[in-house]
């Protein structure tokens, strides 16, 4: 009986092929993106669990409070805390501190006596503690881990790092020198990793001891190791220790090392313990730009992807009871020799299995496709593992639940028809209360509309932001990373040689000026710290950022002075005082922008004038509030040189600039970049976000269209009948069209009054999120609307053009 009810529906399949391609096809993409959505979601919730000790591995994070008020939540501690915390609280087994080398630094190697050197800048380097690999879990390909950090001048690099130094051959023991950076020396390599893998929250491609660094002047002279808050502390507790004991002991140990010292600001401090399995998943407690996901986005990607399942599910449902009258008779012929429902309704089942079937192959083909699609967007490499017995697990359940679902109600609908109603064709009037169908409908084409709304929305914000003014020049501004391989043991000679090279690029036809600064807008800050307006309270604290440039930033990059005056060089008052923006005026109560030239700040253990107050400008993304900033004088900064470029001729400007910089500074890469670049960069989590969405959307609408077109060809073919009367009776092909598609059409307005309220609610949540948002404008609304009914349309046309040219004879003959 079995073989007989796949034979049938074999040649049922054969039958109709349009209708079963149209249902395999649309099966087979809904399960595809399922897969590959169902991938990618397991790939961000597996960071950080190839570490065989995860379960009993914690970050530290503290969280400030002054005078009541929460100042914030941060990963970054004192060096102190961990051994601190190893000492005092019983159940923490070891500790490891980390700290990255800010700003990277100019890794160099010699191959040969004779030859030259190879120099390259590198950003993923990072200091450790040396029992760093004896609590995290990486594989050495060569070398020995558990001593490869324990001489302070050894290095562990990655195999990606030694191959591009060392060729494949052994790199153990070759020395590399790394310059300008926090810890300059000549560092042997001790061992070599494979890569860290993706799914890492925490990335490196060199790995220092952590001694050299502790060993700078600042450690030095902090006599109780509490004074910088610049590492990362992470601790291991024993197997069975109690992290909720743990923790209740952490109010002792904070009054005990820093009781004084709070009680004289007024601040409140708790550390806790946040687990290493769950640091990925908590966005903004990461200080650098290690990716996180938000659990909100992982739920989801995984809505999206039930969205577009049911969407093909859907396509099945409605194209199977649309040809309800056709299979009708076959119904009432196989009741009346004897069928009882209950063979009729594993007949159809077997229909919908051998269709899902089918598809679920296609699916597994076209997720192997997909996938790697999706690894670009999110610039990682995702890959299917055939031999995890989960994936053959979610292959078999999307079959079972396709053929369950899209199975059981067109079964059960198509084996309820009465045999005599059926064989006098009374079935007409029980195939249009097909309301079911309908309601389908629109929630595809809801589902459709929430989705081109979204990725309107999202590009539309991205483009907002871009689009404002930043408040400072970005166009032609070219920025050149300053010399790292440079000695700063004589200052004055050092800065003579970058005023040199500077008066230089100024000479330069292409070039119409030139500014230096420790840091360019979209970089960040140089520092960031507690200040406060003289005469406040220590309490009143807030905190804010500092950048050091030169006199000639403000003129480069067009910032506007709302009072006082840019810095005069030849003034020391000047170079000693900071330049504030709106924000800080507010923030600090300076008052006005006249009156805040007559107060001074608080600035970390020192004490500045106000030499002048800036309009408010975007250092920073558009996605954050303006905050404190201040911009601190600096003759000439090494950091970076922003150039603001005259004409069109950028290439031979260029050439010129790298001509003049291999010269200055000989054994220095030469980096360059436009800013508008590098600032956008800030906004590629949105873009990634909205290409995503683009193109889950897509996919959901091509099954929406592939079902709209079967079902458009199907209820045609069903009323060919009533079009050749109205065409004998006088209508025209227009009128009929028309009549067609409106059958359509007002389930698209209906779907679009459905999914108009749900969109607005998304997307105010999610611009929410933002500081600069643009606002909720009908078109957001409008534009995907009319995208959706010029496809809907698009896909029905030709099917509605051919019912009503039909020839009104050859569908009334036999009547």
């Amino acid at each position: 009986m079995i073989k007989s009810f796949f034979t049938l529906a074999l040649r049922t399949l054969l039958k109709r092929k349009l209708y079963s391609f149209i249902n395999i096809f649309g099966l087979a993409i809904g399960v595809a993106v399922c897969l590959v959505i169902l991938k990618y979601v397991d790939f961000e919730l597996s960071y950080d669990h190839y570490h065989k000790n995860a379960a009993t591995i914690y970050r530290s994070t503290s969280t400030y409070w002054q005078n009541g008020e929460l100042r914030g939540t941060g990963v970054v501690t004192a060096y102190s805390l961990g051994p601190a915390m190893a000492a005092d609280i019983p159940e923490v087994k070891t500790y490891i501190r980390t700290h990255p080398m800010y700003g990277g630094a100019v890794a160099s190697y010699q191959p040969g006596a004779g030859d030259a050197r190879i120099f390259k800048e590198e950003d993923n380097m990072q200091f450790a503690d040396s029992t760093f690999f004896d609590v995290f879990t990486y594989e050495a390909v060569q070398g020995n881990l558990a001593t490869a950090l324990d001489n302070p001048n050894s290095v562990v690099i990655t195999k990606k790092i030694a191959e591009k130094y060392f060729g494949t051959g052994d790199a153990l023991g070759k020395t590399l020198q790394v310059s300008g950076g926090w810890a300059d020396g000549s560092y042997e390599v001790t061992a070599v990793l494979t890569e860290v893998p993706e799914n890492s929250h925490f990335v490196f491609d060199f790995m220092f001891p952590i001694h050299n660094l502790l060993a700078g002047p600042q450690y030095q002279q902090d006599k109780d190791g509490w004074g910088w808050n610049n590492f990362v502390t992470y601790v291991q507790l024993h197997d069975n220790a109690d992290v909720k004991a743990a923790e209740a002991k952490i109010p002792a140990f904070v009054e005990k090392h820093r009781g004084k010292n709070l009680a004289e600001s007024n601040g409140k401090l708790v550390f806790n313990f946040q687990p290493l399995l769950d640091i990925h998943r908590n966005p903004g407690l990461n200080y650098d730009s290690a990716p996180t996901v938000s659990m909100n986005s992982v739920y989801f990607y995984i809505l999206i992807s039930v969205f577009i399942l049911s969407i093909a599910w859907i396509n099945y449902i409605n194209l199977s009871t649309a040809r309800a009258m056709e299979r009708a008779r076959e119904v009432g012929i196989k009741k009346a020799v004897g069928a009882v429902k209950t063979q009729l309704i594993w007949q159809f089942i077997s229909e919908a299995v051998l269709v899902n079937l089918f598809a679920v192959v296609i699916a597994v083909v076209l997720a192997i496709v997909l996938l790697p699609v999706l690894g670009d967007i999110v610039n990682k490499q995702l890959a299917f593992d055939f031999t995890d017995l989960r994936f053959w697990a979610v292959v078999t359940g999307l079959f079972l639940a396709g053929s369950l679902i899209s199975g059981a109600y067109p079964a059960f609908v198509l084996s309820s028809f009465r045999t005599i109603e059926v064989l006098k064709g009374k079935v007409d009037r029980v195939s249009q209360g097909f309301s079911l169908r309908k309601a389908l409908v629109v929630f595809q084409f809801a589902s459709s509309l929430i989705l081109i709304a979204g990725t309107f929305t999202i590009y539309r914000q991205v483009v907002y932001m871009r689009g404002q003014d930043k408040g400072l020049t970005m166009d032609q501004m070219l920025v050149i990373d300053g010399p790292r391989v440079i000695d700063w043991k004589d200052v004055k000679q050092t800065e003579a040689r970058l005023t040199t090279f500077k008066n230089q690029l100024l000479a330069i036809s292409g070039v119409e000026s030139v500014a230096t600064s420790a840091s360019i807008p979209g970089a960040g800050a140089n520092w960031g710290t507690g200040m406060r307006r003289e005469g406040a309270d220590r309490e009143e604290s807030q905190g804010g950022n500092v950048v050091w440039v030169d006199p000639d930033f403000l003129p480069t990059y067009g910032l506007t002075l709302l009072a006082g005056h840019n810095f005069n060089p030849d003034v020391r008052t000047d170079m000693e005082g900071v330049l504030v923006n709106e924000a800080a005026l507010k923030t600090f109560g300076l008052g006005t922008p006249e009156n805040a030239l007559r107060e001074r700040i608080i600035l970390g253990g020192d004490t500045v004038s106000i030499v002048g107050v800036l309009k408010n400008y975007h250092w920073n993304s558009l996605k954050i509030d303006h905050s404190p900033w201040l911009l601190k004088a600096d003759p000439i900064s090494g950091r970076h040189f922003s150039l603001h470029l005259a004409g069109s001729d950028f290439t031979t400007t260029i050439a010129s600039i790298e001509k003049i910089y291999k010269e200055a500074f000989p054994g220095n890469p030469f980096n360059y970049y436009f800013l508008d670049d590098f600032f956008n960069t800030q906004y590629k989590g949105e873009q990634q976000f909205a290409r995503i969405f683009s193109l889950f959307a897509i996919l959901a609408i091509i099954i929406a269209c592939l079902g709209l077109w079967g079902l458009a060809s199907f209820t045609t073919a069903l009323r060919l009948k009533e079009i050749g009367i109205r065409k004998v009776l006088g209508a025209s092909s227009t009128s009929v069209m028309t009549l067609l598609s409106w059958q359509f059409l007002k389930l698209i307005l209906i779907a679009s009054v459905i999914s108009v309220p749900i969109t607005w609610y998304a997307i105010d949540r999610w611009l929410s999120t933002f500081a600069f948002r643009m606002g909720i404008q009908a078109d957001l609304f409008i534009v995907p609307l009319v995208i959706l009914v010029v496809l809907a349309l698009g896909t029905i046309s030709l099917q509605i053009l051919k019912g009503a040219n039909v020839n009104p004879a050859r569908v009334l003959r036999s009547e």
